[in-house]
């Protein structure tokens, strides 16, 4: 690969995100990196915020007109349409990012130092755990052989948990703050880089409902992918990226934020 590698810099986004797009595009027009391009995919039912968006200038913005109706099968159509623009215009790497992810000025070329196919920054956001809204990170490691094993004794699984290669967890503190290279089994997807040996043969798309991971996005499905190619994960917990959820969050009838996703796959999918 050569010694300055061209990078697009993609993000699928809809008109939802208005809460948060002038603070994502300041941050990403500031990144310090010298060979990038920014492209946008507006997945929005109506042109109104595609229209909003071409007024800006230093960025490249294609309207996604998707018939998908699922606002999650919007999403995979729109990630897919940044790697196919990737391919089709030779990068050398696809920094996917989520609109709501603001990420160090310094992340592209500290990912690329990584040397890794597979290689994401970290950041967290809330997650219910037991009923109660957590704020962990967005990265979440193997369970060994042996872990599963000792849970074993003390929880009793659902008939589709077979081995320890269907579960995972969180990082924990330790991990987090360590500011290493980690593998992991699934990086923070929304501030991942990807190489062109990974971009060329995967794409998004949807995993089984009925399994284990029933709950979980079109970037488990993606990552789930390139494991089965031979492909590793990383997490680089030094790039910590700040998360604009404030805007986000669904509160409940006693006020604690919910994470939107599980409201959003019951309804959507």
């Amino acid at each position: 690969m050569n010694q300055n590698p061209k990078v697009l810099v993609g993000s699928p986004l809809f008109d939802g995100m208005r809460y948060c797009i002038k603070e994502f595009l300041s941050t990403m027009k500031s990144l310090t990196y010298n060979n990038y391009d920014i492209l946008l995919v507006d997945n929005s039912k109506t042109d109104d915020f595609f229209n909003e968006l071409k007024k800006e200038k230093g960025i490249k913005v294609i309207k996604d007109n998707t018939q998908e109706t699922k606002n999650i099968r919007r999403l995979v159509s729109s990630r897919n349409k940044i790697l196919q623009y990737a391919i089709d215009n030779v990068y050398d790497y696809v920094l996917m990012m989520d609109s709501d992810v603001l990420p160090p000025p310094n992340i592209i070329s500290e990912l690329i130092n990584c040397r890794k196919d597979i290689v994401s920054g970290l950041y967290f956001t809330s997650f219910l755990s037991s009923g109660k809204p957590k704020y962990l990170p967005v990265a979440w490691q193997f369970i060994t052989a042996e872990e599963f094993e000792e849970m074993k004794k003390t929880t009793i699984f659902p008939s589709i948990v077979k081995s320890h290669s269907d579960l995972r967890r969180h990082l924990i503190q330790k991990e987090y703050k360590s500011n290493k290279l980690l593998k992991v089994k699934y990086p923070s997807a929304g501030c991942v880089l990807l190489t062109k040996n990974v971009f060329q043969k995967i794409k998004y798309g949807l995993i089984d409902m009925s399994g284990i991971n029933a709950k979980t996005s079109d970037d488990i499905y993606f990552f789930d992918k390139a494991h089965e190619l031979g492909f590793e994960c990383f997490c680089y917990t030094k790039i910590k990226c700040e998360h604009l959820t404030e805007g986000k969050y669904l509160k409940d009838k006693d006020g604690n934020l919910i994470h939107p996703l599980y409201t959003w796959l019951s309804l959507n999918l």
